[in-house]
């Protein structure tokens, strides 16, 4: 009765558990300006044995929704720059092909062994991918953020280096505080996170919300908003491709998206109240969750 079955993944999961899974992405969304693939992808998979193709395609099809939904709430808020946010979103249509490329390559990869058993390489790469993306951040962002005197904004080496850039063409995003920079560095950075949209199943925020604060020094709820606006139009993209690949599973995309919903309403009265430094060091300790989560799920396998 609280069960359904998904025909692509040839599985039965429990609803209430999904709906739950979409209130805590919903409510990152809302809260943070991302699209929580980096938390439902390797928990669909570990937690309700989803297959990763099936679990990326049927991810990104539900954050299409809630990704809109904050988008929309963050505009009304005017936590959005939208001219970055355009420029970084062509970039990231580009880098979703590739990923989605990729994954195909990886999901025709045949198998390994390991302890004397045998894994299908996605299902050894995937979580390695993330664990290696999400430790690196979550370390950048708490050793940011732990001292005593750390302010609500942060201007990193990076960023300083990117404005001091003079290649043509110069662009600025007076809403951002960018007097100058290249067009090409928010273009370069955005077609990286594209890729892992397109691979991971990703809006991409976990990795731009970081970028868009510490290389191009965007204040943080700006930051917020505008990676909502890119990571919609990167979401719909690989949502669109994941479907006309057979990977989005509809009743699983709409059990999670009854959730996130209200998640995301949430997420983004919750942003407003916090400042920005504690935003970032929330953001932090929640993929720090997420990376006991993996390598638990892996740990289990390899040795189970």
């Amino acid at each position: 009765m609280l069960t359904v079955e998904l025909p692509l993944a040839g599985i039965e999961v429990w609803v209430p558990g999904l709906i739950a899974l979409g209130i805590f992405i919903g409510f990152l969304t809302g809260l943070f300006g991302v699209g929580g693939g980096f938390l439902l992808t390797p928990f669909l998979r570990i937690l309700f044995n989803v297959p990763y193709p099936v679990a990326v395609g049927s991810g990104l099809a539900q954050m299409l929704i809630t990704a809109s939904l904050s988008a929309w709430r963050h505009w009304q808020a005017r936590n959005t720059d939208p001219k970055l946010g355009t420029i970084m979103a062509v970039g990231a249509l580009a880098g979703t092909e590739v990923g989605v490329r990729l994954l195909r390559i990886l999901d025709t990869g045949g198998a390994i062994v390991l302890n004397s058993r045998e894994f299908p390489v996605i299902d050894m790469v995937m979580p390695v991918i993330f664990l290696i993306l999400m430790v690196a951040i979550a370390v950048t962002i708490l050793k940011e953020t732990s001292g005593q005197q750390g302010s609500q904004e942060v201007v990193t080496p990076a960023c300083r280096y990117f404005r001091s850039l003079r290649m043509q063409p110069l662009l600025s995003f007076e809403k951002s505080g960018i007097a100058s920079m290249p067009l090409w560095v928010p273009l370069f950075l955005s077609c990286s996170v594209g890729v892992l949209t397109g691979l991971l199943g990703i809006g991409g925020g976990f990795v731009n919300f970081p970028l868009l604060v510490y290389a191009l020094g965007v204040p943080t709820h700006l930051a917020v908003g505008t990676s909502a606006f890119q990571i919609l139009f990167a979401t719909a993209y690989g949502a669109l491709r994941h479907a006309l690949a057979h990977h989005v599973d509809l009743a699983l995309a709409l059990a999670i998206l009854v959730g996130s919903i209200a998640g995301v309403q949430l997420g983004v009265r919750v942003c407003h109240v916090l400042g920005g430094r504690r935003i970032r060091r929330y953001f932090a300790f929640v993929i720090l969750l997420g990376v006991v989560v993996i390598l638990a799920g892996l740990l289990g396998d390899v040795l189970g």
